[in-house]
């Protein structure tokens, strides 16, 4: 038994790609240079450069995005939605910034108490624009506070968010607002060591 070949057939008329000539062939080649392989070995490495620069810039998107933390939106309402969420747990909301240099000192502090009180919920509120967004990932990384609940200021009209929280606020940082299951809120400027604080959680979060 002897198997029969066929060439390749010619299909439509010569073409130009990057001044080497082409013709398009019925067989799984594809396209071949009119000239000699030189050209067409210098199109298949220009073909293969061309994937591989696109491969890299998909895989440095994706890799982008894996790294990127996601901090929900914090606008007008936010802090009535989040105790309405939070009913009937204790639950706290601590705001912060990357500038604001005490509450850097104390996130770790934060994590701490996160990881101890598992009867309570905590929500930090970053406090930066976007712009400062990837410094505040850095430093809730660097806190070991990646896999809390972290929201981000979403809202140009800051006074309004502060007055949300606490008709008293003025935006001094680090600000806490502490709120029991029943929906009392007390609110704290300062350290995570206030006394405030330090009373709060002995009598409404468990160990």
């Amino acid at each position: 038994m002897s198997l029969a070949t066929r060439a390749p057939r010619v299909i439509g008329n010569p073409e130009a790609i990057n001044g080497a000539g082409f013709i398009t062939l019925d067989s799984r080649s594809g396209l071949r240079p009119t000239g000699n392989d030189k050209n067409y070995r210098s199109l298949v490495g220009l073909r293969r450069m061309r994937l591989m620069s696109f491969a890299v810039v998909i895989a440095l998107l994706a890799g982008g995005g894996a790294f990127a933390m996601d901090f929900k939106p914090y606008g007008r309402g936010a802090f009535g939605q989040l105790t309405k969420a939070h009913a009937g747990r204790p639950l706290i909301v601590h705001f912060w910034s990357v500038t604001c240099p005490p509450c850097l000192v104390e996130l770790p502090q934060w994590a701490k108490i996160a990881a101890e009180k598992k009867g309570s919920d905590i929500v930090f509120v970053n406090t930066d624009s976007d712009d400062d967004r990837a410094r505040a990932e850095a430093r809730i990384e660097k806190a070991g506070l990646s896999g809390a609940d972290h929201y981000g200021f979403a809202d140009d009209f800051v006074e309004k968010l502060y007055f949300e929280a606490d008709s008293a606020w003025r935006g001094e940082l680090p600000f806490t607002a502490l709120v029991a299951p029943d929906g009392g809120v007390v609110t704290v400027t300062g350290a995570v060591d206030d006394p405030l604080i330090v009373d709060w959680l002995k009598k409404h979060v468990a160990k």
